[in-house]
Formats: C-alpha cells, structure tokens, sequence
C-alpha cells in the first residue's frame, strides 16, 4: 500500500491500543505509515468503512457484520482482523437507586425498575450507542433478566456515547448503556448509578474487535505487519502497570493523538483498575464461540435470517497473519 492506512476509533477505551500504538511509535517499527481518525458516532465508522474512506477500525461486532452484508447501502469487503476487547459496558440510570448496589434477576429486579420508573415519573428514555450495537444485546438481555420488555416498556434513543453525559444532566434521557469509560464517568458525577452491565450480564464477553478492508487485507505485507503491531499494542495495553501512562495519553485533546477522555474514570476503568465495568484487552483471531451470542440474539431481534447466518459463519474465514512473524520491511 502506498498511501498510510486510516484507522477509525471513537472516543472510547477500548481504543487504546490503536492509540498507543500510533503514540509509542509501535506501527512505525513494523513499517507501518498510518493515520488514526477519531470518529463522532459509530455510524461514521461504519460508513467510513463501507465508502472506503477507512481501512481499518476498532467497532463492535454487530455493527461490523451488518455493514458487512452490505446493510449501509454498499456492499463492501470488510473482513475481521482480530480481537480488541472484552466486557466494559455499563448500564446506567440517573436519580437515585432504590434498592442497594445492582438489580437482581426476576421479581427483585422488576419491583426495583417499578419503583424507579414511579420516581422519574414518566416511560423511561433509555440511549444506547447504535441500535446494531452489544450495548443494545446486552440491555435487552438485562432487562429480560428483570421481566422487563425492552420493547414495550421503555423508549429507545441511539446516540455516541459522549454526548449521554450531556443528556444525562439535562434530563434528555433516563439512562443508557454505554461503554468505557463514560458510564464510570456518569457515576463519579453523580448523574447516574449502576444497574448491571457487561459483568453481570455476561461476562468475559466480546466487546470489540478490529475489522479490515479489503484493500488492507489485499496486501499480505501491510496485514502481517498490522497484525504484529497489533499483538504489541494490546499485550502493552493490557498491562496493569501501564494503566498512568495510558490513562493520561487518552486525555490528552485529540489534536494532541489523545481521544479527550476523563482521566479519573479512564484510570479507573483500564486493566488493574478498580471501577465494577472494567474491560480487558485480548488479542488472537475472532472465533465462532466469540460470536454466537451475538448472533444468537441478532436472530432473536430479526436482524438475520438464515442465510445471511450462513454467510457470517463464512465471514470470519481463516485466522488473520501470525503476528508473531517479523514484518518483511518499509512498506
């Protein structure tokens, strides 16, 4: 490839690894020239990577597959790379709890909504980051657990998530469900308190994962050095003992390579920290057990029919470049 890989990433923990590993010079010592772009909303990454205008992003795996089966109005020849995350999402309510710490399953945790709900005094508007999101999986799967109908119970709102913190202190929304650090951010305001999240509802889940182009993916030089690089990044990343360091490159202003994030709950959220929504950096191939979850529910919802199960199962193909193998050179 000639001209420097893009990589897209929002304003989110999870994409740390891309961060340091532009910050730290990782891509440059496996000979690779790349750009990071720090997206608005999750809809500009996926359209970013059905346009062609990205070659690469961090982005969560149901919003990766149905731009994948051309659901952004192209088709496009994204392919996953391999895994970024696990876990971190938090589901947040503003006001105050009614019962102590997170809902319990059944009658516990459905007099406990009832009780909220009575306090807010309206139906619930709830936001989540994208409606092809985990973020929306894993609140349906919670409110499930507490007799709640996500459809019939509550308004749904999509929005990126660093403007829920705006629309948590204006009273736009009741809640949402949101990934690291914004909803830890939420709670050290004092705007919202926990309810359940990724380690209640699943944990260890897949969270996100970095996808390719297919241009990207066309040149097995710059994919073998991405995945190299990649393994670097991550392994670093999940390092506790650099959780200063990257914490306070993350909130430095994005003209200064940071994403502009809260540095208390940043601290608090990476591996080694100790908010209840931490996530955990895990590189390696994405495998069918990573996604059946995920697709098991996206089934449930209507979003899939079996075909286009069928071709998923294809989607995720044979395991990217050994990363441990040494880049062949300068690009």
């Amino acid at each position: 490839m000639n001209t420097p890989l893009r990589i897209g990433v929002l304003k989110l923990a999870d994409s740390a690894p891309v961060i340091m590993g532009q910050q730290k010079g990782i891509f440059a010592r496996h000979g690779l020239e790349t750009g990071v772009v720090v997206s608005p909303s999750w809809a500009n990454i996926a359209d970013g990577l059905a346009w062609n205008r990205l070659d690469a992003a961090v982005i969560f795996a149901p919003l990766a597959m149905m731009t994948a089966l051309g659901r952004r109005g192209h088709d496009t020849g994204v392919r996953p790379f391999g895994r970024i995350s696990r876990g971190g999402n938090t589901i947040m309510l503003r006001g105050t709890n009614p019962v102590a710490g997170v809902w319990k399953a059944g009658s516990r945790g459905r007099q406990a909504f009832e009780c909220w709900r009575t306090a807010i005094g309206r139906r619930p508007r709830i936001a989540v980051v994208h409606m092809y999101s985990t973020h929306l999986l894993i609140l349906r799967r919670f409110l499930e657990r507490i007799d709640v109908s996500m459809e019939n119970e509550i308004d749904l709102s999509v929005m990126p998530p660093t403007d829920m913190i705006t629309a948590l202190a204006e009273n736009a929304i009741d809640g949402g469900c949101v990934g690291p650090p914004w909803g830890t951010e939420a709670e050290q305001l004092g705007l919202a308190f926990r309810v359940g999240g990724s380690a209640t509802v699943l944990p260890g889940h897949i969270e996100k994962i970095l996808v390719a182009s297919g241009r990207l993916l066309s040149c097995e030089t710059t994919a073998r050095c991405l995945s190299a690089a990649m393994h670097e990044a991550l392994a670093f990343c999940q390092q506790p003992g650099h959780r200063e360091e990257i914490t306070h490159v993350l909130a430095a202003p994005v003209a200064d390579g940071g994403l502009t994030l809260p540095m208390k709950a940043t601290r608090a959220i990476l591996p080694g920290g100790d908010a209840a929504e931490c996530l955990a950096f895990t590189g390696g191939s994405l495998l069918p057990s990573d996604l059946d979850w995920i697709i098991s529910d996206m089934m449930a919802l209507g979003w899939l029919d079996n075909a286009e199960h069928r071709l998923l199962m294809r989607w995720i193909g044979p395991e990217p470049a050994d990363p441990t193998r040494a880049c062949a050179g300068p690009l």
